[in-house]
């Protein structure tokens, strides 16, 4: 596909520890650098141990590849830096810059734009949570070096929805297509409808989402919700005509939600967080993990819980133990004259390249404005 914009967590990601690793590095903070026990000694004996004027810790976790990191606010960098601690010190593996508040303000925790280091957290880190006060602890005991493996085994339900809503939201591009599957089952007769989808996503604003229901014998029914920094456009195919501003997103997403069949909110929801659907899919109650499958040809977590507690019936999904994308979501509803099951299938990616045509806004039909 042709590169849109550049992809910025590939990169911070792509820069690994390696052995190569020496003093002279200029992305390595040294123990001769102010930084170094910012990293090394915040919290390392239980909360406020150690405060410094040349940072403050905002979060520590441990790594797939058997790292601790840390992200801490740097004021004099006017930075928020992401290191992770190898033999010579710490590696700085993504930053983003402080607004102009938060430099003077060295001790405050939250806020700032975090997109690059929030990205690279996500990418990097080897569970949902991150370090408490005895994790802290048990990491600077080990010199914050060699953090126990994680037993993907022992992820928990929470575990997996959490990481998977957080690659999302920190995602700098995504793209899928896919269908809804609905079985509908009456006293009169079975029929069984498909619905096609496709979404196309570059942080922080461009987006297009389209769907196509073909629920009726002949008629095809479209939905079109598009956004750009200036404006969002939605197009309905009921009036093929009409090309309406919207004030948001979010009202562009619950507009389409059952003409799409769910699947306008159940993934942008995530996206933009907001909708009436937004994040459902995450938020299951009552929430088991079930044993893992394979879901065309990718290895899944499977999470069943109740996205709709009253119907007493539950929703299973299945998330790609390698991206924590959604593959396929499944549920069930008894209506007052008809049962239906429902499958949403996907093929998605995250941080990768866009076509240009992927998010320009044209009715079908219609030739796109270049």
């Amino acid at each position: 596909m042709k590169r849109l914009a550049t992809v910025t967590v590939a990169m911070v990601i792509g820069c690994t520890v390696s052995s190569a690793d020496t003093g002279g590095s200029t992305d390595l903070i040294l123990p001769t650098d102010p930084r170094f026990n910012v990293f090394e000694l915040s919290n390392s004996a239980g909360d406020h141990t150690y405060a410094s004027p040349h940072g403050t810790v905002l979060l520590s976790f441990a790594t797939k590849d058997l790292r601790y990191c840390r992200v801490a606010r740097i004021p004099a960098d006017n930075a928020v830096v992401l290191a992770c601690r190898n033999e010579h010190g710490w590696k700085i593996e993504a930053t983003d810059s402080l607004a102009p508040g938060e430099a003077q303000n060295p001790t405050a925790f939250g806020g700032g734009y975090m997109r690059n280091v929030n990205a690279a957290v996500e990418a990097l880190r080897a569970t949902a949570d991150f370090l408490d006060e005895r994790g802290r602890i048990e990491a600077a005991a080990k010199g914050w070096r060699n953090p126990t493996p994680v037993d993907e085994g022992s992820l928990g339900p929470r575990d997996i929805l959490r990481r998977t809503a957080r690659v999302y939201t920190a995602s700098e591009s995504y793209v899928d297509t896919g269908t809804v599957q609905t079985v509908y089952t009456s006293s009169s007769r079975d029929r069984t409808a498909e619905t096609r989808f496709k979404t196309a996503y570059i942080a922080p604003s461009d987006f297009r989402f389209e769907s196509n229901m073909g629920d009726f014998v002949n008629v095809e029914i479209g939905y079109i919700v598009w956004s750009d920094q200036n404006s969002v456009k939605a197009w309905f195919s009921a009036k093929p005509d009409l090309v309406e501003d919207i004030k948001s997103v979010q009202a562009g997403l619950d507009a389409g939600a059952g003409i799409s069949r769910d699947s306008s909110g159940m993934i942008p929801g995530l996206i933009f967080p907001g909708s009436k659907l937004g994040g459902d899919i995450v938020r299951l109650t009552s929430a088991v993990r079930l044993e893992d499958a394979q879901i065309d040809g990718f290895d899944c977590f499977q999470v069943q819980g109740f996205r709709w507690p009253n119907t007493g019936k539950p929703t299973t999904v299945w998330i790609d133990k390698e991206s924590f994308l959604i593959r396929r979501v499944y549920e069930e509803q008894e209506l007052t004259d008809v049962y239906t099951k429902t499958t949403w299938f996907y093929d998605p990616a995250v941080n990768v390249p866009v076509e240009p045509d992927a998010l320009r806004f044209a009715k079908p039909g219609a030739v796109p404005a270049p």
